[in-house]
């Protein structure tokens, strides 16, 4: 058995290495910190490797070729650091920072102790396909889905959003995350970053402070949190990011866990009690597992803007992106006791499904928009043609009149101009004559 176990161990640490390596076709650096070799962030590729960096550090970067883009790997969410002269203040794990202008030589400063994993570093037209480049959240999000730990967005909402994503475009997807491991296991907030950039969510999660703990029903899961204070921080998670749609877990928590249970219970109750305060209406919630209004998504349909793979098989890659937990006996399925592709319209404002599309009755907020512009623009151009004809020719003729006085003052200065220059010709010309030296005359 400890042979076992010793030998899985090697595997799974063998299978870790190199699912985070970093395969890109990276510049070749060299780092200093002053006049001390710093090779190692240059050389990391895991992410449980790390450089620390004391408040103030300054680390110099030589490539071998003209660099436009850099990819930073926190160990830990950092604060304020700067490349260069440039602050960089986003605090995402990893970071993708575009040069402002291509250098063989650049900088880079911490402004507070904090730890790197690695950096990589590109030429123009040299970087991955598959380079992560976050952006943050915008306050107008389509869907937010809660999930309660990293991993859980793969195994149980993971078909749902790729099936979004891919029949959606335009629809603006976030993810908010209760629980946060960077206190126990800092690996699992990266393994979330690779398994969410595989679904094709590009907008960067919203983290909250829960610490990770295992239970197996609401009473002891309540145990591990405060839950007004979770209830409070969902309500402001909705009224900030204003989602259309929100989806979450299952409220017997899947296989049973405690967190999963609260995280559904505080979703479904902050939806509520935001809608009966008028305060804000989310317009469908979709809780997983859930028996009313019940949907099962086809998840098998090959999506071309995922190379074919159906929205089940971005879910498994992504799912195996979270490295560290593939031990576990769960797994991605449309076909058993967890399915990912069974939802319930738990709340709605707009009418009930009719068919396997969360996004029925939904309307972008980008489409939205752009049908406001569209009907402003008409209303101001029929504004313009509806203006009394008296008062368009009182402008018309107020326009002609300036412009005729302008175009006088122009003519007077010319005109003075060349007079100004003649007089002068014709002086010049009079005085060479005046003087002009007699000859042959006795």
């Amino acid at each position: 058995d400890f042979m076992k176990k010793f030998s899985l161990t090697l595997l799974l640490t063998a299978v870790f290495i190199m699912l985070f390596a970093t395969t890109a076709n990276a510049a070749e650096l060299t780092a200093k910190v002053g006049t001390t070799d710093y090779n190692k962030i240059i050389t990391n590729t895991a992410y449980n490797q790390k450089t620390d960096l004391k408040a103030g550090t300054t680390i110099d970067f030589i490539s071998d070729k003209e660099v436009s883009s850099i990819y930073v790997v926190w160990y830990t969410a950092p604060s304020a650091w700067q490349l260069g002269d440039k602050t960089i203040d986003d605090g995402f794990l990893h970071e993708y920072v575009k040069l402002d202008t291509p250098s063989k030589t650049f900088s880079i400063t911490v402004k507070a102790d904090q730890s790197m994993c690695y950096i990589k570093a590109f030429a123009d037209g040299e970087e991955p396909k598959d380079l992560q480049k976050w952006q943050k959240l915008q306050d107008e999000v389509d869907v937010l889905a809660f999930a309660a730990h990293a991993d859980d967005e793969s195994l149980f909402l993971g078909g749902a959003i790729v099936d979004i994503i891919a029949n959606h475009p335009d629809m603006n997807v976030g993810l908010a995350v209760m629980t946060n491991h960077l206190a126990t296991e800092k690996h699992r907030e990266h393994e979330r970053l690779d398994a969410m950039w595989t679904l094709g969510l590009r907008n960067y999660p919203i983290v909250g402070d829960v610490k990770d703990a295992y239970s197996m029903d609401l009473e002891s899961g309540l145990k591990t949190c405060n839950y007004d204070e979770v209830l409070e921080t969902f309500k402001g998670y909705i009224i900030k990011y204003k989602p259309q749609v929100v989806i979450t877990q299952d409220f017997e928590g899947e296989y049973g866990h405690g967190q999963h249970r609260v995280m559904a219970k505080a979703v479904a109750e902050a939806v509520d009690t935001l809608a009966q305060s008028n305060t804000f209406d989310v317009k469908k919630t979709y809780i997983h597992l859930y028996k009313e209004n019940a949907m099962e998504l086809n998840l098998q349909v090959p999506l071309d803007s995922f190379g074919g793979m159906t929205a089940l098989d971005v879910a498994k890659e992504a799912y195996k992106k979270h490295a560290s937990q593939q031990w576990c006996w769960f797994y991605v399925s449309d076909d058993y006791k967890y399915s990912c592709d069974e939802f319930g319209l738990y709340r709605t404002s707009v009418g009930t499904d009719t068919g396997k599309d969360m996004m029925e009755n939904i309307t972008s907020y980008k489409a939205i928009h752009e049908e406001e512009e569209r009907i402003a623009a008409e209303k101001a151009k029929e504004a313009e043609k509806s203006k009394p004809k008296a008062t368009v020719k009182k402008e018309n003729k107020a326009s002609s009149i300036f412009t005729k006085i302008i175009y006088i003052i122009l003519g007077a200065i010319v005109f003075v101009i060349l007079l100004i220059v003649a007089l002068r010709v014709y002086n010049k010309n009079r005085r060479a004559k005046k003087y002009q030296p007699k000859h042959g005359k006795k």
